[in-house]
């Protein structure tokens, strides 16, 4: 019996919320441990392993040998979603790389505004500007949750484009879907974005004073308290 596929925290946090049934891009997909987790256990229809490299690509075609399911993975070396079409999926991961790349890919597919299509993002850096990014984009972050990886802790978005505007609010932007009556990390987030802006406060205050620096350290301390 060929072995099951275990993921760490945060792919499986992805994992769970893939909808059953769903037609797969995994893009940026590295060794294709999310595609072939879920073709084992029947999750999914289909699924494409996308990266720009051909080496991720070499270990997640070893990754579904070993674990039985290369016949359901379609393997593509492409830029982003470039050669990916909602007939070929439903469901898009972009995960483990930064906000504002996760923001450029969506940018320069020509299939993003499509009501259609469920993306589930999950920025290592950056997530505020890839919130903000799809609130001007008029898509709504219908679920967000928080998973712990290597110490810190990560959001994952379950976006969609609706056409319906976001009040890009600081809580919107900080905090998203995030919810803090559920989600047993999300205190902890939260405690992490604070400490991260108290930081910068802090350094701005041991700056040499000038008028930009009391500028930014105004609108820092009016932020951090919004937030809290």
């Amino acid at each position: 019996m060929t072995e099951q596929l275990q993921l760490q925290p945060r792919l499986r946090l992805l994992a769970d919320l893939v909808p059953q049934g769903a037609r797969l891009a995994d893009i940026g997909t590295d060794h294709g441990y999310l595609p072939v987790y879920l073709l084992q256990r029947g999750r999914i229809a289909s699924a494409i392993a996308a990266d720009i490299g051909r080496a991720p690509l070499d270990h997640a075609r070893r990754t579904a040998e070993q674990y039985g399911v290369e016949c359901g993975l379609r393997f593509l070396c492409c830029d982003g979603l470039c050669g990916i079409s909602p007939e070929d999926a439903d469901t898009v991961v972009i995960a483990g790389m930064g906000g504002e790349l996760i923001a450029d890919i969506l940018s320069r597919w020509d299939y993003t505004e499509n009501p259609t299509v469920t993306y589930l993002l999950q920025p290592m850096t950056r997530p505020v500007h890839l919130r903000q990014w799809l609130y001007a984009h008029r898509f709504t972050l219908q679920e967000e949750r928080c998973c712990r990886a290597n110490g810190k802790l990560y959001s994952v978005m379950r976006a969609q484009y609706t056409g319906c505007p976001t009040e890009e609010t600081p809580t919107a932007l900080y905090y998203g879907a995030l919810d803090f009556q559920n989600d047993p990390l999300a205190g902890d987030y939260r405690a992490q974005v604070l400490g991260r802006l108290q930081r910068r406060i802090t350094g701005l205050v041991e700056a040499k004073p000038t008028p930009e620096r009391d500028e930014e350290l105004t609108r820092a301390t009016n932020l951090l308290l919004t937030l809290r």
